[in-house]
């Protein structure tokens, strides 16, 4: 083996690390002060730890560049090719494939990105998977410590926990074995457990049970709620 090939990391990931620092350079977690950065780094990580390959690390590293960044397919494939920009393309809510300005809503955007993940390839769902993963586990601890953090989202809790398991769901059966998918799995139990959320679930219903069919009630409650 030569020294080339023993490289796990190359310069390629290291200016990627850099450009998605500058595409991210003023923006922050929601509801926070936490930089955006820090998000798609720890997406990375999870890529890397579920055996993800250097383009994959790259893709979750510019994931939300199309959404949030003002980036396009052909921008992303100009500068790390064509598999990078295909992944960050799958990880694109429908919705927001030509940036951040768009009039879908929260729910229109969600249901079209579940339907799309039937049909991408594993190597994008790995990343998809990571970045799901780690907001769950987001939106979980920032619900645990301020119950009020779901009345400030479109979604609210039942929206975000009928988001999460669907994915979950889908996921778990088109990537067995996954690290992301066990995390993304467990932050989904936590959220389905928090006693706010088991104040909504009708009396005797299984509370899983009812998340998953929730669409009625979330059309009426965010429906036409923006993203």
């Amino acid at each position: 083996m030569t020294a080339d090939q023993s490289l796990l990391i190359t310069a390629r990931y290291t200016d990627a690390l850099g450009w998605a620092a500058d595409l991210h350079l003023d923006q922050r977690r929601q509801g926070t002060d936490v930089p955006y950065i820090s998000h798609v780094i720890a997406v990375s990580s999870l890529v890397w730890e579920d055996g993800g390959s250097e383009n994959q690390a790259i893709a979750a590293l510019l994931h939300d560049a199309i959404e949030d960044a003002g980036q396009n397919h052909a921008s992303i494939s100009l500068r790390f090719g064509v598999e990078v920009a295909d992944i960050v393309f799958d990880c694109t809510d429908p919705g927001k494939n030509q940036g951040p300005n768009n009039s879908s809503s929260w729910l229109g955007c969600k249901q079209a990105f579940i339907t799309t993940l039937e049909h991408k390839p594993e190597s994008s769902l790995l990343v998809v998977a990571a970045d799901k993963a780690h907001n769950a586990r987001d939106h979980l601890f920032d619900g645990r410590r301020d119950p009020t953090f779901w009345l400030r989202t479109p979604a609210g809790l039942l929206g975000w926990v009928w988001y999460f398991q669907k994915i979950h769901e889908l996921l778990d059966s088109r990537l067995p074995g996954s690290r992301s998918v066990e995390l993304l799995g467990l932050a989904v139990r936590d959220l389905i457990s928090l006693p706010e959320f088991a104040l909504q679930v009708p009396v005797g219903m299984d509370p899983s049970e009812w998340a998953s069919k929730a669409e009625g009630n979330l059309e009426k409650a965010v429906g036409l709620s923006q993203h």
